[in-house]
């Protein structure tokens, strides 16, 4: 039997740190009815450290009653003080293990274990430990071939500028503003200050040197915008290198283990057959230098906000294939059966059309009826204009490689979500469903959309536009026959 890190204490004590308003009531109270305030709070001392012994109290009495058991097939927590909860998962029924390092736990050589299942809740793990470093091996040892080095296959450890090339294309302006945002919250009330003050003069600095440089009335707040953007973009660039810093993949017989991570460090366990699908990632920039990113979808395995499910970061075409050949799917990515149709042009390319064509007339009937906001509609026309045209060019191409095979009882799709490509493979078995979708111009025209959804914690719908009909019937009466 195994107790969580005493570390624990402090965490379980924070959800009540409510009480210590309390205190301060009593504080304000004193130093309004008594101008001897010092005297009067070391006299009433005696409230404020009982509250606090009772916030600690708590923590401990619920850190005690807490037990960990690794039995022979099994894991146990046991919880509660009065009502007793038990939760056992079996090894057998474990997808991931995943354990965080963060540089703050690293000198009480505590670790924050999370457990998964495939029959687990998306937005949180089955099972969430804080333990001792020591005592968080015993589960990887209880686990099927964790640490048989007779049955290792391969080992890869990406080179840096792999790491950075892969940091460069997946890093994006939201997801900077995301960690931004959370960096201001923590800060609390210094960032308001920060954000009203000294960030706001050196905006308006930096805007009118920009303009004065360039010598082009630029207005302020567009110059802002794109700044903004920038440095969002480059927070996320930065934060994604210190997350895949480090990055290292072995594979077992029957197990994958991943680490990674810079300043907090990840290792991650991972249990071959609970891989629901495997997924190629690929973008414009990556299909000129003709690489891939390989992704899989297990689950405990990157579901956090702002972490992407990567096996293998940054691959040639060749690399790719050997690595899919060691995972026992390097065979299974054949030529597509069924196509896109090629006359389907205004599925692809109808939507980033009106977006390309409607903003420069929506910018024109704005500066027409409102003159005075003209200098200031131009730049954010063309900012939104921009990626219209980048989202033609994808299309494009979609609507160029959109397809699908089934060969051997495996599926391989090949489609495109927003800016990127994927090229999905799975083993039949993992396939939940398939359907047919079909709006009344469609059905005139004999086309349709078809949809798969395979094995996950949230399922996600891969899209394939332009099919026709009757090669969509097909697969659906081919995908019967193999059940």
């Amino acid at each position: 039997m195994y107790h969580e890190h005493p570390l624990k204490i402090l965490k379980n004590a924070s959800k009540n740190i409510w009480l210590l308003i309390f205190p301060l009531l009593r504080g304000i109270k004193t130093m309004h009815l008594d101008f001897d305030v010092f005297y009067n709070w070391i006299k009433g001392a005696w409230f404020d450290i009982l509250v606090v012994l009772v916030i600690l109290g708590y923590g401990y009495m619920r850190w005690i009653f807490t037990w960990l058991r690794f039995g022979e097939n099994e894991v146990t927590l046991i919880s509660g003080i009065f009502i007793k909860m038990e939760t056992t998962i079996p090894y057998e029924s474990i997808s991931a293990v995943s354990a965080e390092h963060p540089f703050y736990l690293r000198p009480f050589k505590a670790v924050r274990l999370k457990i998964n299942t495939c029959g687990g809740n998306f937005s949180s793990s089955d099972m969430s430990l804080l333990m001792r470093r020591s005592d968080s091996w015993q589960l990887h040892h209880k686990m099927p071939v964790s640490h048989d080095k007779k049955k290792k296959t391969f080992e890869i450890h990406p080179k840096l500028l792999t790491i950075i090339f892969f940091s460069f294309v997946f890093s994006s302006s939201f997801s900077g503003a995301f960690y931004i945002a959370a960096l201001f919250f923590q800060l609390g009330k210094s960032s308001k200050d920060l954000l009203e003050h000294e960030l706001k003069d050196a905006l308006n600095q930096l805007t009118s040197e920009v303009s004065s440089k360039f010598a082009l009335s630029i207005p302020p707040a567009a110059i802002i915008v794109g700044i903004l953007i920038i440095f969002t973009w480059l927070m996320s660039f930065i934060f994604n290198i210190f997350r895949y810093a480090g990055f290292t993949m072995k594979r077992d017989k029957n197990s994958l283990k991943i680490k990674m991570g810079a300043v907090t460090r990840r290792n991650y366990h991972i249990i071959t057959n609970k891989i629901n699908y495997i997924d190629m990632r690929q973008n414009i920039i990556m299909k000129i230098f003709k690489k891939t990113s390989l992704n899989i979808s297990c689950s405990g395995y990157g579901n956090q906000k702002n972490e992407l499910p990567v096996l293998l970061p940054i691959l040639s075409r060749r690399q790719a294939n050997n690595a899919l050949d060691i995972l026992d799917f390097g065979k299974r990515i054949g030529k597509r059966s069924v196509k896109a149709n090629r006359a389907a042009v205004l599925t692809f390319l109808g939507l980033p059309l009106c977006f390309c064509i409607g903003i420069p007339i929506a910018a024109a009937a704005v500066m027409h009826f409102f003159p005075s906001v003209s200098e200031l509609v131009v730049p954010f026309a063309v900012m939104a204009e921009l990626p219209s045209v980048w989202m033609i060019v994808v299309k494009t191409l979609a609507l160029l490689t959109t397809g699908l095979s089934i060969e051997d009882n495996f599926i391989c799709i090949r489609y495109s979500r927003f800016f990127s490509f994927h090229t999905v493979l799975a083993d039949r078995k993992k396939l939940v469903k398939a359907q047919i979708i079909q709006n009344p111009i469609q059905k005139m025209i004999g086309r349709c959309r078809l949809d798969f959804y395979f094995n996950a914690e949230m399922p996600k719908k891969n899209k394939l536009h332009g099919i026709n009909i009757k090669d969509a019937e097909k697969i659906l009466k081919i995908l019967e026959m193999n059940k």
